[in-house]
């Protein structure tokens, strides 16, 4: 019995600790408003999140779980960020047309 109880308590603990790392995975979720509000247009969850191109049809961008720089260009749709790096972004909602002054960020590049 006492075998069993360590194995279940064991199991439990390492059950809790696989939520939260996957709590704290990077996100880059894209929305076509300019707040973060409405259906999701693009998520992006990963532990191996680095570069995150902006669809041309994104307005805002919900970051968490990481320190996130914003870019103005990208290579291509799912390429890599280029251009000039614009401004670190804050966690949770960022407008993409309105975060940095006179630039749209079209990439957002996970820098943990």
């Amino acid at each position: 019995m006492r075998f069993s109880t360590s194995i279940l308590t064991t199991a439990l603990i390492a059950g809790g600790a696989v939520s939260t790392v996957h709590a704290a995975l990077p996100k880059a979720n894209e929305y076509k408003s300019s707040d973060c509000s409405g259906a999701l247009n693009y998520g992006h969850h990963s532990a191996f999140l680095g570069d995150v191109t902006m669809d041309d049809s994104s307005h805002s961008v919900y970051l968490a779980g990481a320190n996130w720089v914003g870019f103005s260009d990208k290579t291509s749709n799912g390429g890599k960020c280029s251009g000039s790096a614009l401004t670190v972004l804050q966690g949770e909602c960022n407008n993409l047309d309105t975060a940095h002054p006179g630039k749209r960020i079209k990439c957002v590049r996970n820098i943990d």
